[in-house]
């Protein structure tokens, strides 16, 4: 498909007739549409880059008196063609950009909810287990496993075997568990 300047066509957009538009519209739509396909637009957004450059002529079509000495409409037209298609490809980089960073903040959101359940759980398991445990089994629990005292040491302070400390830690590491299981149903 060739196609030409149509200086009569160009010189009345500046009246704003109706039919010098649809004229315009006729006649530059398809070539819009080819090089629209040309700068990489998809299909499903040529009608909107159409419209997009149309509006673009539209508005200066006030001011805009073709001279052909100081180029080809052509060119013209060809310039504003791919500064829309940029435009689109700016505003999709954005919707892309914009919905990484959502999903990425989601996961985020996501990790840190899944540390804070995990915390709370923690905390939550050992309040109950301290409410259902006798106090000198909790302080050799907490002594031995949260504070990561020396078995040695803590068989001198509570004056027991250390087998005997090893043995009421496990029972209040399985009935901590089970706790926290229960807890997360």
């Amino acid at each position: 498909m060739s196609f030409t300047t149509h200086f009569s066509v160009v010189g009345r957009l500046r009246e704003e007739e109706g039919t010098s538009w649809e004229r315009f519209f006729g006649i530059y739509g398809p070539l819009i549409r080819m090089h629209g396909r040309d700068c990489g637009v998809p299909e499903g957004a040529l009608d909107d880059l159409v419209q997009d450059v149309m509006l673009s002529v539209f508005k200066q079509s006030k001011t805009f008196v073709y001279d052909p000495s100081r180029g080809r409409f052509r060119d013209y037209l060809r310039i504003i063609i791919r500064a829309r298609a940029g435009d689109y490809f700016r505003g999709v980089y954005r919707t892309e950009r914009a919905a990484r960073s959502v999903e990425s903040e989601s996961l985020h959101l996501d990790n840190l909810y899944e540390a804070e359940w995990e915390a709370h759980i923690r905390k939550e398991s050992l309040k109950r287990l301290r409410e259902t445990s006798s106090p000198r089994h909790y302080q050799i629990f907490h002594m031995a496993v949260i504070q990561n005292r020396d078995p040695k040491e803590l068989a001198e302070f509570f004056r027991m075997p250390r087998a005997t400390l090893y043995s009421i830690r496990l029972r209040m590491e399985a009935k901590l568990r089970t706790i926290a299981r229960s807890l997360s149903a």
